[in-house]
């Protein structure tokens, strides 16, 4: 009698083993699509850049985008708040077969109040952003010398279109609190191929800086889709009468928030204040070098930056569950993870800038004739971003800015900020110090300021903040 086998449990794929032991999971992958994309469609987007724009378009194109940065300073950090505390409140509830929200009534009547809560916030701060960061920018850009370039309508369009994101925000903090990661990043992903497409089209198309009112446009298209569309039962449930316990903003919401909000606008001067800094200072051509450059560095940064942040709702989760073990074996193996990433991403970019560096007083070789037109664009996209010097040094002051980003997302599930002096010191400090070294010396100098005070303040100070915590919860 042959004997009865039980049946075994089907292997795996290697890309699939690959990927789990990468910590890659659903959420993850549609971030690294995207973060992908934006890396892999970067070169394409500059070479259009630099085949269709002027210096100078290409200096308030990229100044643009660091201007509307600036809703920092309106959204004060608001976004982060939300999803902790959504997250907290998701353990006890789920969503059923039809995409309403069910389970504890109690976790559902104070994430009703959260909604509300955060709903209001963003009415006034859109509000607040059309006012003041709009009217700022148009005086900022009415300072500069006369130039033939056309910015008013696309500034004012943009300013509307990013004021109306604004006030989705609170939507998709919500949505990423009760751990629906996996669907907004894989909705971001297409927001980010589509838009790519939308910019190339409308640049070669001679678009100019309306281009930017275009990708504007298709973000909040794709966010008012996945907020009226794909989780509209979601949304109709919290906008359900509430029947039971709130949040309460003074003893819940405030307490982390008004530490969050002072940090998030110092973190401006470590993001993107170096770009209009270098546009006010050294002219529109050089703020579009650097602004080409900070930015693939920053996408790098955050695509890194993805394993960490596509698990915060679980970290608020196993916080809430006070399963500190699982936390602490999930936040070492993304944090190995997501800092190998970024510095295999940092060398693969300087050589880049290295090769076209090479290339840049150098004739097409005889067996390349053929594609002359590309090597002549590849040299003058060289000479549209900045040199291997200040690109290295910038590359590497991204990894004081990954640590400290990491140290934040394993503290703050506990409903804690012990580094709001150190984080707020570090940041204002970097933005003094960029401005004053950027100031005399361009690029070069702000890549130093942001390394001294990477390295001698924002690293030691954030890994003691984290053994600190670390040993007192022992």
């Amino acid at each position: 009698m042959t004997e009865q086998r039980e049946p075994q449990p089907q292997q795996r794929s290697w890309p699939r083993r690959l990927l789990n032991r990468m910590e890659v999971n659903r959420a993850v992958f549609y971030a690294l699509v995207n973060r992908g994309w934006q890396f892999l469609s970067g070169p394409v987007t500059m070479l259009l850049i630099v085949a269709f724009f002027s210096s100078e378009e290409q200096g308030y194109y990229v100044t643009f985008g660091a201007l509307i940065a600036l809703q920092t300073f309106v959204e004060m950090g608001m976004q982060v708040v939300t999803l902790y505390l959504a997250s907290h409140e998701w353990h006890n509830l789920d969503l059923n077969e039809r995409g309403y929200l069910t389970g504890d009534s109690s976790a559902l009547s104070r994430l009703r109040s959260l909604a509300v809560l955060v709903l209001k916030w963003y009415a006034v701060a859109g509000t607040l952003f059309v006012t003041a960061i709009g009217i700022a920018g148009y005086y900022f850009f009415l300072s500069q010398p006369e130039t033939e370039v056309t910015w008013r309508g696309p500034w004012l369009c943009v300013v509307g279109l990013t004021a109306l994101s604004l006030m989705a925000a609170p939507c998709i903090a919500l949505l990423e609190g009760c751990n629906q990661v996996s669907v907004t990043n894989r909705y971001r992903a297409m927001q980010g191929i589509m838009g790519t497409l939308v910019v190339w089209g409308a640049i070669s198309n001679g678009a100019g800086l309306w281009t930017c009112v275009a990708v504007s446009a298709v973000r909040l298209f794709w966010e008012l889709w996945l907020i009226a569309v794909r989780y509209r039962r979601f949304f109709a449930t919290l906008l359900k009468p509430q029947t039971g316990p709130q949040v309460s903003w003074s003893e819940e919401v405030w307490p982390l928030h008004w530490k969050l909000a002072i940090q998030a606008m110092a973190a401006y001067f470590t993001s993107s204040f170096v770009i209009p800094l270098m546009f006010e200072y050294q002219g529109a051509a050089v703020a579009g070098q650097l602004g080409l450059t900070w930015t693939a560095l920053m996408t790098l940064q955050m695509a890194a930056y993805s394993w960490m942040l596509t698990r915060a709702p679980l970290f608020g989760t196993l916080v809430a569950k006070n399963d500190i073990t699982e936390l602490n074996r999930v936040f070492r193996r993304l944090f190995q993870v997501s800092t190998t990433v970024l510095l295999i991403g940092g060398i693969l970019f300087c050589l880049i800038v290295f090769l076209l560096q090479t290339i840049r007083d150098m004739d097409v070789p005889t067996a390349l004739v053929a594609l002359e037109p590309i090597w002549k664009l590849a040299q003058r996209l060289q000479q549209r971003i900045l040199p291997l010097y200040p690109t290295v040094l910038l590359t590497l002051a991204i990894l004081p800015i990954h640590i400290a980003l990491c140290v934040m997302a394993y503290i703050r599930p506990f409903k804690q900020e012990p580094f709001l002096l150190l984080n707020t010191i570090s940041q204002l400090a970097t933005g003094l110090l960029v401005w004053y070294l950027g100031k005399i010396y361009g690029p070069v100098g702000a890549g130093w300021g942001f390394l001294i005070i990477g390295y001698l303040l924002t690293v030691p100070g954030f890994l003691l903040v984290l053994k600190r915590f670390v040993a007192r919860r022992t």
